[in-house]
């Protein structure tokens, strides 16, 4: 089942905290719900295999499947979006970057299926966000943060409550004990260091990131060391 985070925010899957199990190495991304006080939005969604037992949590919080209507994106990638289509066809309004966009509709290598040996099963329609847009629903305001780098079409979502700034970052910022991937399709060391020196310009209080622990505090600190991870794996390349 689901866990309740901070504010308005639950888990509703991911494979790192068990509350969905594949018996296979896909590693399947946080998947969240945030409650609008109207209508409800998730943010990523999972391979696909996963769909079932996510909606399940869904249900077992005492929420209202007919409620969810927004899925946010924060990329391409099969373990964050290889559900999108599934809940395109339950009339779940599909949102992400116009560079995410273009991977999931077509099904391409950018979603980088691929790695998983799975097939990737596009998307008819996404509608697209870009830097700055603010999705209102209900009582929450989320604002779409680009942050290229991971992938191209990487994007964050930003939003209040609690009194704290909290950003789902999906794979642009993760735990500090956890492996970076700088491999999958579309990845831009330089794009990369870009969007993090825009997250310590004005950091996020909170981190809710698209694998592993989550930071409910200083969350400045595990920008810095995401950033100090890059540029020593920059040196190493000798891209910096």
């Amino acid at each position: 089942m689901g866990m309740r985070l901070l504010g308005p925010v639950y888990l509703i899957g991911g494979q790192d905290f068990h509350s969905v199990y594949l018996d296979w190495g896909a590693n399947d991304s946080n998947v969240y719900l945030v409650d609008t006080g109207d209508d409800l939005i998730m943010v990523d969604c999972g391979c696909g295999e996963s769909l079932e037992h996510i909606l399940n949590n869904v249900e077992e919080m005492g929420f209202d499947l007919h409620d969810l209507t927004h899925l946010l994106l924060t990329h391409e990638h099969f373990p964050h979006a290889g559900a999108a289509q599934a809940l395109e066809k339950m009339d779940v309004e599909v949102l992400c970057s116009e560079s995410a966009a273009r991977a999931i509709q077509s099904g391409d290598l950018g979603t980088a299926a691929y790695h998983y040996h799975r097939p990737f099963l596009p998307c008819e329609d996404c509608t697209t966000v870009s830097d700055g847009e603010v999705i209102a629903l209900g009582r929450v305001e989320i604002t779409a943060r680009a942050l290229p780098g991971h992938s191209q079409g990487s994007m964050g979502y930003e939003f209040f409550a609690s009194d704290r700034k909290m950003l789902f970052s999906g794979d642009a910022v993760r735990s500090p004990e956890l492996k970076s991937y700088r491999d999958r399709p579309g990845y831009d060391h330089h794009l990369y260091l870009e969007s993090l020196k825009k997250l310590l310009d004005d950091p996020p209080h909170v981190l809710y990131p698209g694998h592993g622990p989550f930071c409910l505090s200083r969350a400045d600190v595990w920008i810095q060391t995401e950033l100090k991870k890059l540029l020593a794996d920059g040196a190493n390349k000798g891209l910096t």
